[in-house]
């Protein structure tokens, strides 16, 4: 099943498609290293990573 993730900071508008949720985590983990030079806590990394409906 695919994930969706949107980074919840104001003005950016990063966002990611993956079809494992693994990968989108890791994904979304490294964004928020590289251009926020922050850390997503799990519990957050849970709550905004969406499972989506294949096309």
């Amino acid at each position: 099943m695919p994930y969706q993730f949107q980074c919840p900071r104001d003005r950016c508008s990063f966002e990611l498609r993956c079809d494992a949720d693994h990968e989108a985590a890791r994904l979304a983990r490294a964004h928020a290293r590289v251009a926020h030079r922050d850390r997503i806590p799990p519990a957050d990394l849970d709550r905004w990573l969406e499972r989506i409906e294949a096309a």
